[in-house]
């Protein structure tokens, strides 16, 4: 059997995830996809993470009418971080010569596969299948594919690398759709719908169970509400919203250090839709700023596009390309601090 392995947190498992599994499924001629929620991830905090029982069952809810999508719990039978490089290994034990690994992994992921546990051994124990979105540019994958696996070489022209001995490596374009868990997890805490980004039985799951809720029980605050908070802010932070907002920065959250942190008083979070867009967004508000008196200390990640920090004095702002932003998921990491825009 050719079977495809898709891991990450799946926190929660949602139509972006399903629809590039069925994809990948296709494009390689797979007989089955297996879904395997992270235990205990080693590159994200874990207390950030739903209970893997409630993962799991998600994941189980979400596949149960696709005869060729299945869920595993492997990750959650062996101690200590869920490592690829382990994972592929008890699956390569356990049924040997019966089945052929694809290992399935975002773009984004690969481009630290580097920091993994034994990174180079995972195409000893399976291919490895990097999906991107749509036209993504692939520079930046077919270096790390140099660096991480120097014996692949590109086959002919198209996206596989193979090498002697080794199982191959697969860029493939997916539909993207623009979901993220960590929008579905800010829709559920702010009491808005999340149907039509997840299956509808993990909707009702997310319900019945009441996940990701605000665990204060408080009514999501109105339009007005958010705008008086806003305006009450210091000059320089008010300023920095409304140039994120006037460029169109999506999902803009501000955090409250204030007593928490001796870095800032405010850190405030965005996000853009592709890196061009996040460099640009920093770029006009820097700009745009300077001329209104209020400069930019410093600035952390403006070439890449990815994660852009600006070091405002007491305002940090964190400018994200969405899938970073999931990734990092810095509004889990700090979920009890105090939200101006929730």
């Amino acid at each position: 059997m050719r079977i495809g392995l898709l891991g990450g947190t799946l926190d929660p498992v949602h139509f972006g995830h399903l629809r590039s599994a069925e994809e990948i499924r296709e494009a390689l001629e797979l007989d089955e996809i297996w879904f395997m929620p992270a235990a205990l991830p080693p590159h994200k905090e874990s207390s950030t993470l739903t209970s893997f029982a409630h993962r799991l069952a998600m994941v189980e809810l979400a596949v149960t009418s696709t005869d060729h999508f299945k869920a595993t719990a492997i990750e959650d039978e062996r101690p200590g971080p869920s490592y690829s490089i382990d994972t592929l290994k008890e699956f390569g034990e356990r049924y040997k010569d019966e089945a052929e690994f694809f290992f399935i992994l975002g773009s984004d992921a690969f481009l630290d596969i580097e920091t993994w546990k034994d990174c180079g051994s995972l195409t000893d124990l399976g291919s490895l299948v990097i999906m991107r979105r749509g036209h993504e540019d692939s520079s930046g994958l077919k270096q790390v594919i140099s660096r991480a696996f120097p014996n692949h070489s590109i086959q002919e022209e198209k996206d596989i690398f193979i090498a002697h001995d080794k199982c191959a490596i697969y860029l493939y374009s997916v539909t993207h759709l623009a979901i993220s868990g960590t929008d579905i997890r800010r829709r559920a805490r702010a009491g808005l719908s999340v149907r039509f980004l997840v299956p509808e039985e993990v909707r009702k799951y997310m319900e019945k169970n009441s996940l990701y809720a605000e665990s204060t029980g408080d009514p999501s605050p109105s339009l007005e509400n958010k705008e008086s908070k806003v305006a009450s802010l210091d000059e320089p932070a008010q300023q920095i919203v409304s140039e994120i907002l006037e460029n169109q920065g999506e999902q803009v959250v501000i955090l409250d250090m204030r007593g928490l942190s001796s870095l800032a008083d405010f850190f405030i979070i965005s996000h853009g839709r592709s890196t061009r867009h996040v460099q640009g967004i920093a770029n006009k508000m820097r700009k745009n700023l300077r001329k209104k008196g209020i400069k930019c200390r410093g600035v952390e990640g403006e070439q890449e596009g990815k994660w852009i920090l600006m070091d405002y004095g007491d305002v940090i702002v964190h400018l994200f390309y969405e899938p970073i932003r999931d990734f990092y998921d810095l509004e889990g990491l700090w979920s009890e601090v105090p939200r101006i825009i929730p």
